[in-house]
């Protein structure tokens, strides 16, 4: 065979098996977008479940949390500095108002963050300035702690309480009346965890001095989560990308037995082409209750991942979600976005359920409740809404 025909032959193989390529990514996006148009299909005919019951919380609501001991008592928390606490046995009137969240000198951003402790005891609220821990019962203020940030979490496993924004600092609350410093977690793999030691940084969000470690000021974290078993910790924010000379989407996850950095998650951020910025995407991120998957949440969208392998599970892009939460028995999600809040099958990735369509006045924050058997969602309106999950979980 002549030299020119083998170059010919070659080319030949070359471009088949281009088209191949190209013909394989096309029935892919083609399937992608069938069964993109399918699930929105069956959502468009689905008929909303009205709510159970409905609180008004009277104010922008940022942060709503079930009782482990008492599936009935449900915390609200969001703009002002109120903490409220209902029970679906008693419609009527409030169960606890806890009043008067602390904070600094710059006056308070609103609660941001509330969760029971594992015995339902007592409650850790939180602003960007401070968190406060709370009697459950009595409403009394045990203790409080200053530490800026933009979230907090408590261990499911154990009282550990992380917080942070440019660090990630945890704290051991066992005991209320006495909060003892643990570590901040390292910035790169292989670095070992940092002391609690600090130095002023100013925040060009607040105008003012925030203290953090010097070696995480090219970070900044807004939401943060365990895993339910205890083994890892997640952050989801922004990192400044030397290289791109921007910040950046990602994810960090630790390994809270060697107090190390394992793996980052990174996405990319959205670009405003009209005003050529970029906004941040990640809204939230959160481990289900079986430790069986992980999912980020935010503009752009959201990406699940199966553990412990972290490969990618499920991905609906280019659509702007709120919230995202698992069934404590991990066979459903549920999510909030501008079209409403819809319930999905884990494993087959189809809509279950309808419980509000969407709107300016929509929900931000959604919850299940211990036993799976209530949903509960919050948001703009000021309005806590929850629906009976039980008929669903009986089919």
């Amino acid at each position: 065979m002549f030299p020119e025909e083998k170059t010919m032959k070659t080319q030949k193989i070359l471009i088949l098996f281009i088209g191949i390529v190209i013909a394989i990514g096309l029935l892919g996006l083609s399937t992608w977008r069938q069964w993109n148009d399918n699930q929105e299909t069956i959502l468009e005919r689905m008929r909303p479940i009205p709510p159970i019951a409905a609180f008004n919380h009277g104010t922008w609501i940022n942060a709503i949390a079930f009782s482990p001991k008492n599936p009935n008592l449900i915390a609200s928390a969001g703009e002002g500095n109120e903490v409220k606490v209902w029970n679906l046995n008693n419609t009527d009137s409030l169960e606890l108002m806890l009043t008067n969240h602390p904070t600094n000198e710059s006056g308070t951003s609103g609660v941001r963050y509330i969760t029971f402790s594992q015995t339902g005891e007592w409650l850790v609220s939180k602003d960007f300035w401070m968190i406060a821990i709370w009697d459950a019962s009595s409403g009394e203020r045990i203790n409080t702690l200053e530490t800026p940030s933009s979230t907090g979490v408590v261990s499911p496993v154990n009282d550990y309480l992380a917080a942070g924004t440019r660090d990630v600092k945890l704290w051991d609350i066992s005991n209320p009346n006495k909060i003892s410093e643990l570590f901040i977690l390292p910035v790169k793999m292989g670095e070992q965890s940092i002391s609690h030691e600090e130095v002023s940084v100013k925040s060009s969000n607040y105008n003012s001095w925030v203290k953090h470690h010097n070696a995480t000021v090219n970070q900044s974290f807004k939401t943060i989560d365990f895993s339910h078993d205890g083994k890892w910790i997640a952050a989801g924010g922004q990192i400044y990308d030397q290289t791109k000379k921007r910040w950046t989407d990602k994810v960090k996850v630790w390994d809270l037995q060697s107090k190390q950095l394992f793996k980052i998650l990174e996405r990319e951020i959205t670009k405003d082409l009209v005003l050529e910025k970029y906004h941040p995407d990640i809204r939230t991120i959160k481990f289900s209750p079986d430790n069986r998957f992980f999912a980020i949440a935010g503009e752009k969208g959201m990406t699940i991942w199966s553990l412990p392998e972290w490969n990618i599970y499920h991905e609906v892009p280019e659509k702007s979600i709120r919230d995202i939460a698992f069934s404590p028995d991990g066979t459903m999600y549920a999510v909030a976005d501008v079209k409403g809040v819809t319930l999905w099958s884990v494993e087959n990735l189809v809509p279950i359920a309808l419980f509000q369509k969407g709107g300016l006045i929509g929900i931000s924050v959604i919850e299940f409740s211990p036993d799976g058997n209530t949903l509960a969602g919050g948001g703009y309106g000021g309005v806590l809404s929850l629906w009976d999950l039980r008929e669903l979980n009986e089919k």
